[in-house]
């Protein structure tokens, strides 16, 4: 083993040992009746109402606590299918509500334009093929101002990666 991993490992526990700590010292709710009454030889009472254990008395709340604290339901890779097919629902529900309306479309109710009216240009963004969010100049283009003058040199990738997502 590395020590590379050692120290990851190492710092993992010491993560986990101090989300214990906090919570069961800051938030865990302490039981009453097991708390003493202090008396004359104990002095402090941090020593009567904290006693580490362990285990937390709760572990359905501790579970929330760490999922939070580590951001355990965040997804950290996002791929590039999971992308796609995020932008090309949204670029559907566009198209049908452009279909059904097109003189009271509005973009911001869908969070894309229609397939029609939206440019064509694919660009790489973080590794990922993304097609280009704004709307084209006119009915005759398939561009936006921006794409006008540029090559799209990965059409071709990214019309693979739609035609694999819709074969599944």
């Amino acid at each position: 083993m590395s020590n590379l991993d050692i120290l990851v490992k190492s710092l993992n526990k010491l993560e986990n040992y101090v989300a214990k700590y906090i919570y069961k010292k800051y938030i865990e709710e302490v039981d009453e009746t097991i708390l003493k009454v202090p008396t004359e030889e104990s002095s402090t009472i941090d020593e009567i109402n904290f006693k580490y254990s362990k285990k937390p008395n709760n572990t359905d709340d501790y579970k929330l606590y760490t999922d939070s604290i580590f951001s355990k339901e965040r997804q950290y890779i996002i791929k590039q299918n999971n992308s796609l097919i995020e932008d090309l629902d949204s670029m559907s529900l566009a198209d049908d509500k452009y279909e059904n309306d097109p003189k009271s479309f509005h973009r911001h109710q869908t969070n894309s334009y229609p397939d029609i009216k939206r440019c064509s240009y694919i660009r790489k963004h973080k590794h990922k093929l993304i097609r280009c969010k704004n709307c084209i100049i006119n009915d005759d283009e398939d561009m936006c101002n921006l794409h006008e003058d540029t090559p799209n040199m990965y059409w071709d990738s990214y019309n693979e990666l739609v035609e694999n997502i819709n074969k599944e």
